[in-house]
C-alpha cells in the first residue's frame, strides 16, 4: 500500500506565498506546486488510487496553554528562538487555521468514503483509510530560497524519518491546545472535542533538500 506524503507551506495564496510538495519514495523526485486547489486534485486522485495520506503543514498546529501565568506567551519546547509567539509565528499560525479549515473542508466534501483523520503518530497512521495530519517546522538553516523548495524539505524528511517518527518529534509542550483539531471540527472531520487536547506530530529538518523538484 503506498502512503503519498504531502507538506504545505503556509502563506497568502493571494501573493503567491502557498505551495506545496509531494513524494511517495525517496527514490523519486518530489513534485511541487503553488496551486492550493491542485492540491486537492492529487490528494483525491491519491485517495482513489488506494494511497494513505500523510499531510503536514509547515505551521504552528498546536499551542500551549501554561498553568503558570507567568509562562504565558511562551514558546513550545524544541521551538528555540523560533517561538510560535513571535511575530512571523503568529501570523503563519493565523493563516495555517485559515488555509488548513479551506484544505480539510474541500476534502471533506471531495472525499467519499472519508478517511479516517488522526493526529496519532504512534498509532498505525499508514492503514488503509488513514488522513495523517502533522506539522513540519522548516526555519533556521533548513529554509530554501522558494516555498516549493521548503515543503519538498519537509516531505523529503518525513520519508527520511517515517520508520521512527517518535525519534524525529521535534516540539513538545504542556497543556496542549490543538488549533488543527480545530479545523477539522470545524470542517466535519472531527466531533470528539477531546482532539482539542492532543499535540501533534513536528517534523524539523536541519537542511533544506537541494535536489530535483518536479512540477506537479
Amino acid at each position: 500500500m503506498c502512503t503519498a506524503v504531502y507538506a504545505c507551506d503556509i502563506g497568502s495564496v493571494k501573493s503567491g506565498a502557498f505551495a506545496w510538495a509531494r513524494n511517495d519514495s525517496l527514490n523519486n523526485a518530489p513534485t511541487a506546486s503553488g496551486d492550493i486547489d491542485d492540491l486537492i486534485t492529487n490528494i483525491v486522485n491519491d485517495v482513489a488510487s488506494g494511497a494513505t495520506i500523510s499531510l503536514g503543514f509547515e505551521a504552528p498546529l498546536f499551542l500551549p496553554v501554561p498553568d503558570d501565568s507567568t509562562c504565558l506567551n511562551s514558546g513550545r519546547t524544541g521551538e528555540l528562538n523560533r517561538s510560535m509567539f513571535a511575530p512571523p509565528g503568529a501570523t503563519v499560525t493565523t493563516i495555517a487555521i485559515h488555509e488548513t479549515a479551506w484544505i480539510l473542508k474541500r476534502l471533506q466534501l471531495a472525499l467519499q468514503p472519508q478517511p479516517t483523520l488522526t493526529l496519532d503518530w504512534e498509532s498505525n497512521w499508514q492503514a488503509p483509510g488513514q488522513l495523517f495530519i502533522w506539522e513540519a517546522f522548516v526555519s533556521s538553516n533548513a529554509h530554501s530560497d522558494t516555498h516549493e523548495r521548503d515543503a519538498a524539505t519537509a516531505v523529503q524528511y518525513f520519508l527520511d524519518n517515517i520508520d521512527d517518527l517518535s525519534a524525529a518529534n521535534a516540539v513538545t509542550c504542556e497543556n496542549p491546545l490543538s488549533l488543527v483539531a480545530a479545523t477539522a471540527i470545524w470542517s466535519g472531520w472531527l466531533s470528539d472535542i477531546q482532539t482539542l487536547h492532543l499535540p501533534c506530530l513536528v517534523l524539523k529538518p536541519t537542511q533544506p533538500y537541494n535536489g530535483r523538484i518536479d512540477p506537479a
